[in-house]
C-alpha cells in the first residue's frame, strides 16, 4: 500500500480502496437498544473501516475483545487513518440482530465476543424481506439505502462504489433452457435495490460512484461453487458454456439506454411494479 500511495498515484492517478460486504441489521426484538446494531455494524464493517479511518479499533470490539485484539502504535495509526480512496460495497441482504446472553468465554470466538446471533424473522413473524422459494437470501432493499448512509455518517463520507449487488438462486428442476430465463425475481431485485441506490444518492446525498451488478453471467461462486446462479445471462454449463440472455438483462438494459437521467431509474422501476 505504501508503495502504491508513495509512487504510482502520483504519477498514474490511480486508487486504491477496499471492499466490504456488509449487512444492515434491526433490532430482532421491540425492546432491543440500538446498542446492538451498533456492535454488529461494529463487529462486520467497524472492524476494517474503522482502523483506515479513525486509526483503531470500534471501542465496542476494544471492550468485548480485551487484550487479544492487536493495539496499533502511533506511528501505525498514523499510517493507517485515511489510507484508501474509496470503499467498496458488496450488498445482497440484511437481517434482524439479537443479543446473545450465555455464551462459552472458555473458548474465545468471534461469536462469543460479539454476542449477538442473526435471524430472517422476528419474534412477531415479521421477516427481514420477502424470499422466494429459489432465492439464497431474503430481498430486503432498504437495507442497501442503510447501509450506504451509515457510511456516509460514520467514515468521513467517502466515496462509494457497488462493487457487487445480486440476486443468487438455485433453480433445481428448472435450471435448463428456456425456464432458466424467465428470472423476473432477479429482475425485481435489481428494480428494487436501484430505487433505493437512487434513495441514497438523490435524497441522502451518499456518494456513490459506481454500481456493479453481480453478476453478468453465472459463474462459480465462492460459497456455492455451480450450485447457485446470479448471472444477468443463463450459462449453459452442459452444452459448450453456451450464453443466453435472461430477462432480467433485457430490462436492464433498456433501463441503462434512458441514462443518465437520474430519476429515470426511480420512474421507470415504478412502471414495473
Amino acid at each position: 500500500m505504501c508503495v502504491f500511495l508513495c509512487i504510482f498515484k502520483s504519477c498514474k492517478d490511480g486508487k486504491i480502496g477496499i471492499v466490504q460486504s456488509p449487512m444492515w441489521f434491526e433490532p430482532y426484538e421491540k425492546t432491543s437498544s440500538e446498542e446492538i446494531v451498533k456492535r454488529a455494524m461494529d463487529f462486520t464493517l467497524g472492524w476494517h473501516l474503522e482502523p483506515i479511518t479513525h486509526g483503531d479499533y470500534p471501542q465496542t470490539m476494544k471492550d468485548n475483545v480485551g487484550a487479544r485484539l492487536p493495539s496499533f502504535t502511533d506511528e501505525q495509526k498514523e499510517k493507517l487513518t485515511g489510507s484508501y480512496d474509496f470503499v467498496g460495497v458488496n450488498y445482497y441482504t440484511s437481517a434482524f440482530v439479537a443479543h446473545v446472553e450465555d455464551v462459552d468465554q472458555e473458548k474465545p470466538s468471534w461469536e462469543a465476543d460479539s454476542r449477538f446471533k442473526l435471524h430472517s424473522q422476528n419474534p412477531d413473524g415479521y421477516k427481514i424481506g420477502s424470499q422466494p422459494a429459489t432465492a439464497k437470501y431474503p430481498v430486503c432493499a432498504d437495507g442497501l439505502r442503510k447501509v450506504l448512509k451509515y457510511i456516509k455518517e460514520n467514515y468521513n463520507d467517502p466515496e462509494i462504489i457497488i462493487t457487487g449487488n445480486g440476486y443468487k438462486e438455485t433453480l433445481g428442476e428448472k435450471d435448463a433452457l428456456p425456464d432458466a430465463l424467465s428470472d423476473s425475481n432477479r429482475k425485481y431485485y435489481h428494480m428494487r435495490h436501484l430505487m433505493a441506490l437512487h434513495g441514497a444518492v438523490c435524497e441522502d446525498k451518499v456518494n456513490v460512484k459506481g454500481y456493479f451488478v453481480w453478476s453478468l453471467m453465472d459463474g462459480l461462486e465462492w460459497e456455492d461453487g455451480y450450485k447457485t446462479r446470479s448471472g444477468l445471462y443463463y450459462v449453459d454449463y452442459a452444452n459448450n458454456m453456451g450464453r443466453h440472455e435472461k430477462q432480467s438483462a433485457k430490462w436492464l438494459s433498456k433501463l441503462l439506454e434512458k441514462a443518465p437521467i437520474q430519476s429515470k431509474v426511480d420512474l421507470e422501476s415504478r412502471k414495473e411494479l
